[in-house]
């Protein structure tokens, strides 16, 4: 397995490799076909906008995950971070290190820019993915409550 820079041929499967993203539940005030068209409409703002901050996992050839990187600023501070926007893991990929060697790309590239921290978003019901971010040494911060009246 490598990870490697995204190339313009890898679009399709990244825009198939989104649909993953809508692969858990939602609360009931989410309207699951405007959550797909957006989680869609993000990944081609990727590979349009951000494709040099996108990286591939493949084996052979085929893509097993991906994952998009960006800097922002944290809100209270005002220091720049490196901010997950996207990762993924293909069904193939599951359970074989993929997401590790994505996340620990991202480690990589913060190092590179200069960055002391990496923060992403995760919903919280999407329970594997919060997991593998604790093992890998991630901690909540913020919690977005939500009531449905």
């Amino acid at each position: 397995m490598i990870v490697r820079k995204f190339q313009n041929e890898d679009r399709l499967s990244i825009l198939e490799l989104s649909k993953r993203f809508n692969n858990i539940d939602y609360l009931a005030f989410r309207d699951e076909h405007i959550m797909c068209e957006k989680q869609e409409g993000l990944a081609i703002q990727a590979i349009t906008n951000n494709k040099e901050n996108v990286y591939i996992a493949e084996c052979n050839g085929a893509m097993l995950g991906y994952i998009e990187l960006a800097i922002q600023e944290d809100y209270f501070t005002n220091r720049k971070q490196a901010y997950v926007s996207a990762i993924a893991v293909s069904e193939k990929g599951e359970g074989k290190g993929i997401g590790k060697e994505l996340m620990k790309q991202a480690e990589e590239w913060a190092a590179d820019q200069g960055l002391t921290e990496i923060i992403l978003d995760v919903f919280l019901n999407n329970k594997r993915a919060v997991s593998v971010y604790e093992h890998l040494g991630y901690q909540k911060e913020i919690v977005k409550m939500v009531k449905i009246l």
